[in-house]
């Protein structure tokens, strides 16, 4: 026994023919093919296959009785059906005959085709309207809407992604490399053999269902198995103090005794560790002895340590994009770009409460409101609690 891949659909059906010769010629018989791609071949002595295509009326719910005379007469002439696949109908040879092609009219052979697959022109034109469309859409859509960055942070997210990307890509190569194949074919005006990546691309499709099933139990492996944390402490609401300053501490965080501010007592710190990105995100509110006039002290920290230096800088602009317009708790960060503080790259707004840096692979958004963050003492502050790379 031998596996072969057999991608081929109807429109490449002369491809899945040379296909199945060249099987033959090494004394191979088509047997089954299973998952719609896995062609099972057995050894056998002057084997023949044969593609033929189905009708072009579509929707036939069972294709054993609509063309239960043309089996019958195929069977007669010696040739068995191995299966129905994606609008073809695989035949091989009965053991001991040497039956003639089924199809030996080029002229219908030809209106069959086109007939079947003409469709593809107008299906092309409407997808790839769609694809444009959906692109127009996350172009113009508000940053927030869509939270770029939280899709690093969380693997089920990340694997999904996957998914329909490929599935965009997979699609749209397919349709344009079936659009110039029925082009090519209808200036000939006969079906031509179609190169064997064009029906490997085509084919590959089936390969969306596949994934689909392989991603749902990633999914759920993903969404349990994910490491993350979670530390919270609420006045009067909490029973346990889960965030207490000794356990944060343990964390890249800047906290408000950090910045010689009494200790708040509303914490709040989660963390993340996808495949791209491990995360933390921390705030505290203190209203005693730190803040300028005693006011309250919002303190929040955002730290992104990615796994390459490239993905960081992509994090650095989507986050700074999404922070100017209104992806952010405390409202819109309108950043000015501030070099000279020490950092590979980085952004300060509202007279330095607020900052934004990419050290290497580490993005940070420190904030602190009433706070100039920008100053040499809470910079080294800054550097040493995030545990940065040196320059």
């Amino acid at each position: 026994m031998k596996l072969g891949f057999f991608p081929y659909s109807s429109l490449y059906y002369k491809g899945a023919q040379e296909y199945l010769d060249k099987k033959a010629a090494k004394g191979l018989e088509l047997r089954q093919v299973y998952l719609g791609c896995i062609a099972r071949f057995e050894e056998a002595e002057k084997p023949r296959h044969f593609v033929d295509l189905e009708s072009a009326q579509e929707g036939c719910d069972d294709p054993m009785r609509t063309y239960r005379d043309y089996f019958q007469l195929c069977e007669d002439a010696g040739w068995e059906l191995v299966r129905e696949l994606r609008g073809m109908f695989l035949f091989r040879s009965k053991p001991g005959t040497d039956p003639l092609p089924i199809q030996t009219d080029e002229e219908m052979e030809w209106d069959r085709f086109w007939e079947k697959n003409k469709p593809r022109l107008r299906n092309t034109v409407v997808t790839l309207a769609a694809i444009a469309f959906l692109a127009f859409v996350l172009t113009i859509s508000p940053p927030g809407f869509w939270a770029f960055t939280s899709f690093l942070l969380d693997n089920s997210s990340l694997l999904t992604a996957l998914y329909w990307v490929l599935s965009v890509l997979f699609s749209f190569l397919a349709m344009v490399n079936s659009k110039v194949y029925l082009s090519k074919c209808k200036r000939a005006d006969r079906v031509e053999l179609p190169g064997r990546f064009a029906a490997f691309l085509d084919g590959a499709e089936v390969f969306r269902t596949v994934f689909a099933f392989l991603l749902i139990p990633c999914l759920f492996i993903s969404i349990f198995l994910q490491p993350s944390l979670r530390l919270s402490t609420t006045p009067f609401t909490s029973s346990k103090d889960t965030a207490a300053v000794e356990t944060c501490q343990e964390h890249p965080v800047v906290m408000a005794q950090d910045l010689d501010f009494s200790s708040g007592d509303s914490r709040h710190l989660t963390g993340k560790h996808s495949l791209l990105c491990r995360f933390y995100d921390y705030s505290e509110i203190t209203d005693n002895g730190g803040g300028p006039n005693d006011q309250i002290c919002i303190l929040t920290t955002e730290r992104y340590d990615c796994t390459f230096e490239p993905l960081a800088r992509l994090v650095f602009d989507l986050r700074a994009w999404e922070t100017q317009n209104g992806s952010f708790l405390w409202g819109e960060l309108d950043w000015e770009e501030t070099p000279g503080l020490g950092f590979e790259e980085s952004y300060v707004c509202r007279d330095g409460d607020y900052l934004l840096l990419r050290q290497g692979k580490v993005v940070a958004l420190v904030g602190c409101s009433g706070v100039d963050l920008t100053t040499p003492e809470n910079l080294q502050v800054i550097r040493t609690r995030l545990d940065l790379p040196p320059d």
